[in-house]
C-alpha cells in the first residue's frame, strides 16, 4: 500500500521572525491602510493621463476635412512661376521668379503701411499689415500700384514684378512677418506641382 503524505512547507527564518508582528490585528489595519492609500494615490495621478491618451487615440479618420484657401501662390503670380530661393538664415523670405510686368497680388486683404524705394536691397517694395500681428513684404517690384494707408483686397494688385534693388533677375521677394519676426512664407502659400522649391544656395 502506498501512503501519500500531505505536502509540508518550511517557512523562511525571516518569515518566522516577522509573521507574528504582521498577524496582529493593529499591524494588519495599518499595513492595509498604507497599501490602500498608495493604490488610490497612484490611481489619481495615472487616471487623467490615461484618459487624455485615450481621447487622443480615438480620432475619427473617416470624416472629410475641407481646407478653404481664397488665394494661393498661383493667384499671386502667373502659373509659370517658380521658387528660386527658399527661406533660410540670411534670407528672410522666398524668391518667386516671374516675367517682368507680372501683376503681384497680396496674400490677404489689409492696409499698406510702408512703400519704400531703394537702389539697393529691396528696391521698390511694399509692406501690408493684415492684422493680428501679421505683415507681408513684396520687394524688387518694377512698379508699385498702391499707396501708404490704402486698404486693399486680394483682387487688387500691389505692383508688378521687376528688377529693382539687389537682384540678378526678375522675381518677387516675399516676406512674412509674424509679431515682428520673420517666418517661413511657405506655410502661407499653396504650392502646386508646377512650382518647385529650389535648394537654398
Amino acid at each position: 500500500m502506498i501512503r501519500i503524505l500531505p505536502n509540508t512547507r518550511t517557512s523562511h527564518p525571516i518569515s518566522k521572525l516577522f509573521r507574528p508582528m504582521f498577524e496582529k490585528r493593529n499591524i494588519k489595519t495599518v499595513f492595509g491602510g498604507i497599501i490602500s492609500m498608495t493604490t488610490l494615490a497612484s490611481g489619481m495621478f495615472m487616471l487623467p493621463a490615461s484618459q487624455t491618451s485615450a481621447s487622443n487615440i480615438q480620432v475619427s479618420f473617416d470624416q472629410e476635412v475641407v481646407i478653404e484657401t481664397k488665394r494661393s501662390i498661383v493667384n499671386v503670380l502667373p502659373d509659370n512661376t517658380s521658387v528660386s530661393q527658399g527661406f533660410h538664415l540670411g534670407h528672410p523670405g522666398i524668391d518667386i521668379t516671374a516675367p517682368v510686368g507680372s501683376n503681384i497680388y497680396p496674400l490677404k486683404e489689409g492696409v499698406v503701411v510702408l512703400i519704400s524705394y531703394s537702389k539697393w536691397g529691396y528696391g521698390r517694395s511694399a509692406v501690408i499689415d493684415h492684422g493680428n500681428g501679421l505683415q507681408t513684404r513684396y520687394a524688387h517690384m518694377g512698379k508699385v500700384f498702391v499707396q501708404e494707408g490704402e486698404k486693399i483686397t486680394t483682387d487688387m494688385p500691389v505692383g508688378e514684378v521687376g528688377m529693382t534693388g539687389r537682384t540678378t533677375g526678375p522675381h518677387l521677394h516675399l516676406e512674412v512677418l509674424k509679431n515682428e519676426r520673420y517666418v517661413n512664407p511657405r506655410p502661407y502659400l499653396i504650392l502646386t506641382k508646377d512650382i518647385v522649391l529650389a535648394k537654398a544656395k
